[in-house]
């Protein structure tokens, strides 16, 4: 098993895990996000594999800064293969993902991780690792 940086030909099994939340986009809309993502060095998206080559989950950060409150990374989604939860996949990716941030020239002093709110058992996962609730993340569609 091992973890790597993601590449344009994972497009089709980010969808696939990416469904398992909920998150329905194609193969083509992955692939396209990807060609915007995979050359930014404010972002990476790891893969962990299994031994035979299965993807097992993947994980999507970033670092940023904003002008009132400063340099922080951030983890924009993340997914466990079903049946493959609880087996320290998650915990390992979150790992490296904390590892990038850390290391990142930007000099994040912190790490934000939003999650919806029907998540609990993530939330928990959260919780065991660091982590703590100290927002509320809103949405509103733009209109095209």
């Amino acid at each position: 098993m091992s973890i790597r940086d993601a590449q344009l030909n994972d497009a089709r099994e980010i969808s696939v895990l990416s469904s398992q939340f909920g998150w329905n986009a194609s193969e083509d809309e992955i692939r396209s996000r990807l060609e915007i993502v995979l050359d930014r060095p404010d972002h990476k998206i790891f893969l962990y594999e299994s031994d035979a080559g299965d993807v097992l989950g993947w994980i999507h950060a970033c670092v940023n800064v904003i002008v009132s409150s400063g340099k922080y990374g951030e983890v924009l989604a993340f997914v466990v293969r079903e049946g493959s939860r609880g087996s320290g996949i998650g915990r390992e990716l979150l790992l490296r993902a904390e590892q990038w941030i850390g290391a990142h020239e930007v000099g994040a002093t912190s790490i934000v991780i939003r999650c919806n709110n029907e998540r609990p058992r993530t939330h928990e996962f959260y919780i065991r690792n660091g982590y703590r609730s100290t927002m509320i993340a809103l949405r509103k569609a733009i209109e095209r």
